[in-house]
């Protein structure tokens, strides 16, 4: 199955804490572009990791040309055209930056998008990409989302990721004619948190997948109990389904425990290989495993985890 998103990095600053290298990536078949990747290290500003870092926030480019992207002979030979930039910050100190690049394959459908507070009535679109999708992408460039309203206007009243299945028939999802059209299914948006020493939502990303290119084959949400040590499962969605899975405190990493658990130690993303250990760990049956990786990520608000998001693919 083609996926939406083709390479997933994860960059972290050097012992020096001058530049960011490469901390591992998800680059399934595109091998060279990984090598070089590997290679490559980011001074603040430089390249897409050191632009985000640079900037604070999460950062799309739809294409290569002309712009701050320092791999792009290498991305166009293996397809690769368009990269979502996003830094993981816990307080004022950057832990990482993810990097997500998506690229040509044959009818690439699925949505990242950037939302901010306007300061005046809501959430407004800032930056996205949509691969072929350019009715759903010209309708929501002219959307806004007060808060409590919508998938974006939710994640933004309650200050945690939230889950949403069965796009095109939710009433809580305010494109849901439109994402019916595009063929979008499944979504998940996540809270962003700037280096400030604030508590509030800086931004809204929400990932927006569909059957034909999916973002990823399941997602879900964990969150922090302080009492237990523990990460606790409160929500996940199987790509297509039209359902979220419920709240379950018998399932559960404590901090440190495999590749999910970890996160909340290190606070820096990580990409598993070996989902059935992970899921063994938690307590889930992995009789119906079909996940060749996971990447875990840790939210921050502050200096305190939010929350841990979890992408199967």
């Amino acid at each position: 199955m083609q996926t939406f998103i083709r390479v997933t990095e994860i960059w972290i600053p050097t012992d020096t804490g001058s530049e960011l290298e490469l901390k591992d990536g998800n680059y399934d078949s595109l091998e060279e572009f990984g090598q070089i990747s590997g290679k490559e290290k980011f001074a603040l500003g430089e390249g897409l990791p050191g632009k985000a870092w640079e900037l604070a926030r999460p950062l799309v480019l739809k294409s290569f040309d002309n712009s701050y992207f320092l791999r792009t002979e290498i991305a166009h030979k293996v397809g690769l055209t368009s990269a979502v930039a996003i830094p993981v910050f816990a307080g004022e100190r950057l832990n990482a930056v993810l990097v997500f690049l998506c690229g040509e394959q044959r009818q690439p459908e699925g949505a990242i998008e950037i939302w901010r507070d306007d300061g005046l009535s809501g959430l407004s679109f800032i930056d996205g990409y949509y691969g072929e999708l350019e009715k759903f992408e010209w309708i929501s460039k002219r959307i806004k989302f007060p808060r409590g309203r919508g998938l974006p206007g939710m994640v933004w009243e309650k200050s945690q990721p939230l889950l949403m299945g069965d796009l095109a028939n939710s009433n809580s999802f305010l494109r849901s004619q439109s994402a019916a059209e595009a063929g979008i299914t499944t979504g998940i948006g996540l809270p962003f948190y700037s280096n400030q020493k604030t508590e509030a939502v800086d931004a809204v990303i929400t990932f927006l997948s569909s059957s034909g290119t999916p973002i990823a084959k399941r997602f879900e949400v964990w969150l922090p109990d302080e009492e237990t040590n523990s990460l606790l499962f409160e929500a996940g969605i199987d790509q297509g389904s039209r359902v979220v899975d419920k709240p379950n405190p018998m399932r559960f990493f404590k901090k440190g425990e495999g590749t999910v658990g970890g996160v909340w130690q290190t606070g820096i993303p990580a990409i598993s290989h070996d989902v059935s250990h992970e899921l063994s760990i938690c307590g889930q049956d992995d009789s119906n495993n079909n996940y060749d990786s996971l990447l875990a990520i840790p939210l921050f608000q502050n200096s305190t985890l939010n929350s841990v998001v979890v992408f199967y693919n």
